[in-house]
């Protein structure tokens, strides 16, 4: 596991707590190789994993009867997990603001209604997983036929190439932020965290120019955190979430 382009251990400010990847003497042995890497951009620094569906099977998780998830608490219950990430945008009431599906079953449907805030910034979008790709689509143009795992959040960052129209270059609308994307030929999906405080734009030309992305999708802000194998234990404000992306190394035999 590589967490900074510098080798060094990294620290960040995160707005929810401070994310520190412990001296390398201290940290456990990673149960898999995950590609996690420090990724300088328009002057800010980002945590960029990168997940080969071929080499790793990427799921969405929430109970609904216990909605609150602490990543802590979930790698306690699963030491198989490689990679874990908050989901999308939630309520109150820790119920996923829209869209989810786990294991192929939907528990919440998808949201098209108008209203405020970061989820209804129209377009949002859906991540989906399939069988043998993944992709982020528009909340309106998301068809449920063979979808495995999705979440719905918003805004999209981007779609088709193009960067949401009510973002701006140089915004000082800044916070700490998580998103993924998805590789044009479907078969990589892209977990990105910022370690500074970083605006819309920023976010969504990380997705673009530093990674090739084309479709991509916001999760949430400063609430936000990114654990990868090899990592300390999450902390105490690491959740809780409404949601976790995971990640699980598959088998080589």
């Amino acid at each position: 596991m590589t967490v900074t382009d510098d080798g060094q251990t990294a620290s960040a400010d995160t707005g929810g707590g401070t994310w520190t990847q412990a001296p390398e003497d201290d940290s456990p042995d990673p149960i898999a190789d995950v590609d996690a890497t420090g990724v300088e951009h328009a002057g800010n620094r980002y945590l960029v994993v990168s997940l080969p569906l071929g080499e790793f099977e990427i799921s969405v998780d929430w109970d609904a009867e216990d909605p609150g998830t602490m990543l802590r608490d979930a790698l306690a219950a699963d030491p198989t997990i490689a990679v874990a990430t908050n989901a999308g945008i939630f309520t109150e009431q820790l119920v996923p603001g829209g869209l989810l599906v786990s294991d192929g079953q939907e528990l919440v449907p998808i949201n098209l209604n108008q209203g405020g805030g970061n989820f209804h910034l129209m377009p949002n979008a859906v991540f989906a997983v399939y069988d043998d790709h993944a992709a982020v689509v528009e909340s309106h143009a998301y068809a449920p036929e063979g979808v495995r795992e999705a979440t719905q959040s918003g805004p999209a960052l981007l779609l088709d190439g193009e960067i949401h129209h009510e973002f701006n270059e140089g915004s000082t609308n800044l916070a700490v932020r998580s998103g993924v994307g998805v590789s044009p030929d479907g078969q990589t999906v892209y977990l990105a965290q910022s370690w500074t405080l970083t605006n819309f734009w920023d976010f969504a030309t990380l997705f673009r120019d530093e990674l090739g992305v084309e479709d991509a999708l916001y999760l949430d802000g400063d609430i936000s955190a990114l654990w990868v194998t090899g990592m300390g234990e999450p902390g105490p404000l690491d959740g809780p979430y409404a949601g976790i992306i995971t990640a699980r190394a598959r088998s080589s035999q």
